[in-house]
């Protein structure tokens, strides 16, 4: 028997982006406000087109335990949407909304096509069925009573496995595991060894796409921890084997920490053009992305201004949040050896005999010792500045840092 179903998680309906401290145009604003409910929105849309039968939420469906109205809303509207397209759709409760949160939301646990789980027994097990109304799949279900659960699910998780019929593991849980974890924690092993087919996880935000121990991570990052892509998974399964899980993404608004490497053979023009191209590559498919950037390497010219770079690189559909510039200026070795100083010294003598150096160089050394490790340290700063300044004067070759 052939059956498909859409596995997310993680949906955080109202929470906002809570991160951005920098300034955005009034058309980035708008992508943001409606980010997640067009993410959502897209699930829907795609659930309704592929004629899914049925749609696994993993917790996290809400952000708080309280839900406001506008986030009650959008879940009602979107269970009715697939409602009236005869999808059902089976939600565990996260850390986030435990199940005691639920309580109040009399018109989502009545819906002709919506299960909601409560405690975690057996008794919740449920047989699901496919658009043809055969039985297709088996669901045991684990979600949060409350904010925080300390013990391994799989202690309570149903360890009889349905032979005729494809087992599904909805399971809010950290398979990273740890002593002082709250968050339902576990190790791979003992998920796997409860045999199920297929483990529709959540409660980690950034995708991990598992042969049989899948998160989907959240459908819409929401701040900068969430990088890269996000989406939901779409799952067919074919005599009670999956035949595939494809990756759907859907979010709108993308965080990414580029770290981009600086060249010596390239002027500031070919760093801003490159970094220009590897931001257009990474804005398709999205409305917008936040970028961090982090530049490394050795350059042959000075820093760029963050301003600048700030400016040029900054689109509608792109803001740079944050620069990092770790790159490093080249020095002209050459300059720095024909000038006579230290450095110089330094330089030649390591190209004859590496023992050489602590001769050549012992006089210097010992008066920078001698000065950093003097009691009257306050009175001989301006000995080691003009010392400091020396050598920095070798290194760019002179003139430059008069005025600095």
């Amino acid at each position: 028997m052939k059956f498909s179903f859409i596995h997310t998680a993680d949906i955080h309906l109202g929470r906002a982006f809570a991160d951005i401290d920098y300034d955005l145009s009034q058309e980035q604003k708008e992508i943001i406000n409606t980010a997640h409910e067009k993410a959502l929105d897209e699930l829907c849309g795609f659930a309704i087109d592929k004629e899914v039968d049925f749609v696994l939420i993993a917790g996290d469906t809400f952000d708080e335990c309280v839900h406001d109205l506008h986030s009650r809303l959008v879940l009602y509207n979107f269970l009715k949407r697939l409602e009236s397209n005869e999808i059902w759709v089976y939600i565990v409760p996260g850390n986030h909304d435990p199940a005691s949160s639920y309580t109040k939301e009399i018109g989502f646990k009545n819906s002709g096509y919506v299960k909601i789980f409560g405690v975690n027994t057996p008794s919740e097990t449920v047989v699901v069925k496919n658009r043809a109304g055969q039985d297709a799949a088996v669901i045991y279900p684990f979600g949060f009573e409350t904010t925080e659960y300390s013990h391994s699910p799989c202690d309570v998780l149903e360890k009889t496995r349905s032979t005729g019929l494809f087992n599904i593991g909805l399971i809010h849980c950290d398979k990273s595991g740890g002593d002082k974890n709250v968050y339902a924690p576990c190790t791979e092993k003992e998920l796997l060894d409860l045999g199920y087919d297929y483990y529709a996880l959540g409660h980690i935000h950034k995708p991990d796409l598992g042969e049989k121990l899948v998160y989907p991570g959240t459908i819409q990052a929401r701040s900068r921890k969430d990088t890269g892509e996000h989406g939901f998974c779409y799952v067919n399964v074919d005599n009670n084997k999956i035949v595939s899980n494809e990756f759907v993404k859907c979010d709108k608004v993308r965080y990414y920490n580029l770290v981009f490497s600086v060249t010596e053979d390239e002027t500031e023009f070919d760093t801003i053009e490159r970094i220009s191209k590897r931001i257009e590559e990474l804005s398709r498919g999205a409305e917008l992305i936040i970028l961090n950037l982090v530049m490394e390497g050795v350059c042959r010219y000075k820093k760029i201004d963050e301003n600048i770079l700030k400016s040029e690189l900054s689109t509608n559909r792109a803001v740079l949040s944050g620069i990092e510039d770790n790159s490093v200026i080249d020095t002209d070795v050459d300059l720095i050896k024909s000038s006579g100083g230290v450095l110089a010294q330094i330089l030649v003598a390591a190209e004859k005999d590496i023992q050489i150096i602590a001769d050549t160089t012992n006089k210097e050394l010992s008066e920078m010792l001698k000065l950093v490790q003097t009691p009257e340290i306050d009175l001989l700063k301006p000995k080691a500045a003009e010392i400091a300044q020396n050598i920095c004067k070798e290194i760019y070759g002179g003139e430059e840092l008069e005025n600095e």
